[in-house]
């Protein structure tokens, strides 16, 4: 079941995960979602009764077999779409098992911070793209 806020703002669960060598995992809308192409931080819709971290992990699982294990809430991001308006909870995973795979047809991939200007990412994602970049300047 999808969950909207009570100002219609559909609440999400997005994971900034970083490798050893300081890249991070994006992936790539497949073509049977809405916007396919697009680059976008994983993660996903909060269900019914489930918190941020819960749906962050259950994403996590489901669409790339990543085990989080451990992971800090970030930022919030809100964003209007023409057909909807979300709520990006932006959570540092710190920790996880796993090797990434596209388990849901989408892309994976690892890549370092000044490379993620040059993917066309969700409109709603570039605000974390900027942020994440940066930070990394830093």
């Amino acid at each position: 079941m999808l969950i909207t806020e009570p100002e219609g703002w559909i609440p999400v669960a997005v994971g900034i995960a970083r490798d050893p060598m300081g890249r991070l995992l994006v992936g790539q809308r497949p073509a049977c979602k809405d916007y396919p192409g697009k680059w976008e931080f994983p993660g996903g819709k909060l269900e019914s009764g489930e918190s941020v971290y819960k749906a962050l992990v259950r994403e996590f699982r489901e669409e790339l077999g990543l085990e989080i294990t451990r992971a800090e809430p970030a930022f919030v991001v809100r964003h209007h779409y023409p057909d909807r308006s979300v709520e990006l909870n932006v959570w540092r995973v710190i920790d996880f098992l796993g090797k990434a795979t596209g388990l849901e047809d989408q892309v994976v991939c690892w890549v370092a911070p000044r490379e993620l200007a040059g993917l066309d990412f969700l409109d709603g994602n570039q605000t974390l793209v900027e942020r994440v970049i940066g930070e990394a300047e830093r």
